[in-house]
Order: C-alpha cells, then sequence, then structure tokens
C-alpha cells in the first residue's frame, strides 16, 4: 500500500535534482509489470466471476486514487514506487535479506485490498520456507503511521495476521490465499532513495549491494517483530507471538551476518526514527 507525503515539497525539488525521477518511475514500473502476480491467472482456483469482481475492485479504487489525488502528491507518488521497487530488485540482486530471500511482487488487488507490497520469501530447506510481509512507507505523517500499525494491532488481537488472496510460492507448492503473515512497515528518507536511485539507473550493483540502508531496513524490522511479539504475549495470542519470535530470530541472524561485511557509520534516517516512535502505539 502506497502512502503519500503532504509536505516538504520544496525540499524534495532540491533532492530529486540529479535523480531522473521519470526515468526510475518508468523502470520500476516495468519491473512491476514483469513480477506482479497476475489474478487472471487463477482462474482455475476461484472461478472467472470471483476473478471479474477482484479486477473491477482494482480499477474502481484505481479511479478513486486519480481523482482524490493532488498534482503535488505526484512525484511522492512516484518515488513511493520507486522505493518499493529498488526493495523487490536489491533483495534478490544483492541479496538485502541474505542469500536464501526471494521477493515475490503482490497483485494489485492484494496490494490495495490489503496493503502489502511485497512478500519475502525465506528458503529454509527444500521444503520449508518462511514469508515476511513488507508494507511500504516513504511518508512523515503520524497519522497514516498509526493508521498502519492500528490495522497491526488489529490483526495480531484477531490471532490472523497479514494475508493475501493472490500467492505463489517460488519454491513449494502453494497457491491461491497465504495466510498468517507477519506484516512490517519498512521505511527511507528522500535523500537515501535518491542515492539509491541513482545507483539502480546507473546499474551500480556494487554500490547497491554494500549500501547501509539494507542494515537500516533489517532493523526496522527486528524492532517491530519485538514489539509485536511482546503485544501478541499480552493479549495472549501466543501462536502469533510464536511466528514473531521464529521471524526475529531468522532476521537477527541475517542483521548479524551483514553488519560485520558492510561499512555503516550507524546513522539512521528520520524515517527509522519515526517508525520506532510509532511503535509507542504497542
Amino acid at each position: 500500500m502506497i502512502v503519500f507525503m503532504n509536505n516538504r515539497l520544496s525540499e524534495e525539488n532540491k533532492i530529486f535534482e540529479n535523480l531522473d525521477i521519470d526515468q526510475a518511475y518508468k523502470e520500476a514500473n516495468r519491473l512491476f509489470k514483469k513480477d506482479a502476480i497476475k489474478i487472471s491467472n487463477f482462474s482455475d482456483l476461484y472461478g472467472q466471476n470471483i476473478i471479474s469482481e477482484d479486477a473491477a475492485y482494482v480499477k474502481k479504487m484505481e479511479e478513486l486514487f486519480v481523482k482524490n489525488n493532488l498534482p503535488e502528491q505526484e512525484r511522492i507518488k512516484k518515488l513511493a514506487v520507486i522505493f518499493e521497487a529498488l526493495i523487490h530488485y536489491n533483495v534478490e540482486l544483492n541479496d538485502w535479506f541474505g542469500p536464501n530471500a526471494f521477493t515475490i511482487k503482490t497483485s494489485r488487488y492484494d496490494d490495495i485490498k490489503n496493503g502489502i507490497d511485497d512478500i519475502v520469501e525465506f528458503e529454509e530447506s527444500e521444503t520449508t520456507v518462511s514469508h515476511l510481509a513488507l508494507a511500504i512507507d516513504v511518508t512523515f505523517s503520524p497519522e497514516e503511521k498509526q493508521k498502519t500499525f492500528e490495522r497491526i494491532k488489529k490483526e495480531i488481537e484477531s490471532g490472523e495476521l497479514a494475508k493475501v488472496k493472490y500467492f505463489q510460492s517460488d519454491h513449494i507448492n502453494i497457491r491461491g490465499e497465504l495466510i498468517k503473515i507477519p506484516r512490517v512497515v519498512i521505511g527511507a528518507d528522500t535523500k537515501t532513495i535518491k542515492r539509491l536511485g541513482i545507483a539502480w539507473l546507473e546499474k551500480d550493483n556494487k554500490t547497491l549491494g554494500n549500501d547501509p540502508i539494507q542494515l537500516q531496513i533489517l532493523e526496522e524490522i527486528l524492532i517491530q517483530l519485538e514489539v509485536f511479539r511482546a503485544y501478541a504475549e499480552r493479549v495472549k495470542k501466543l501462536e502469533i507471538a510464536e511466528i514473531y519470535e521464529k521471524t526475529h530470530a531468522m532476521i537477527q541472524k541475517i542483521h548479524n551476518e551483514k553488519r560485520s561485511s558492510i561499512d555503516d557509520s550507524g546513522m539512521r534516517d528520520h524515517v527509522f526514527d519515526a517508525i520506532k516512535t510509532s511503535l509507542d502505539y504497542f
């Protein structure tokens, strides 16, 4: 689910001075067109009527987005798409989440309906995988972050966690609905995305593979998983707490391995700080 930033627009103009945002946005859409799950491929599973209903829902929502979108927000919308593409690309091509992680771009239906931009699939063995749902956030708005965390809080309380309707695993025989996925919010500020976007367009995988943003993202995930686990325990959702605990251990191992090989100042941007502050809601 893409969210928008409503201010600092004059600052954005300076930040994008050296980044061809339209070119990066075009490349991001090209990547997603190729990789995103197509709901039309699931007609044998759900029936054509359901597929048509969900396609109509997507069309209706897209029209509402266009109608309600303010012109000055267009650049920020593009920024969010670019960052999402950077995550999708670098998790696999540059091992941002380790060598056994793979990204699965959700359908536009699950992006809009269920608020999940990407699924990360971690291959544990030939028959076992784990999944992590990513929600991309590049907004400075505390209200938008609170809405996302309210949704996560309700998922924990219900004992259901996130789900996607249209899913197909890259490694094991899973096709259709995927449930009980731990959801986390990841984000970066505009300066960070500018730096990454330039390297991406230049196909500078050496720079991307060693950029400390991957440590920031892993740390954003770790602090959320720990808070969510503790909250699940408080509300007596022990099965959910175990899912968070297992995922935390997996991400912690990846972070430890990354930390020893990446030159990192330890500085984190203000989106990291905003995510951390938003966790006070729990």
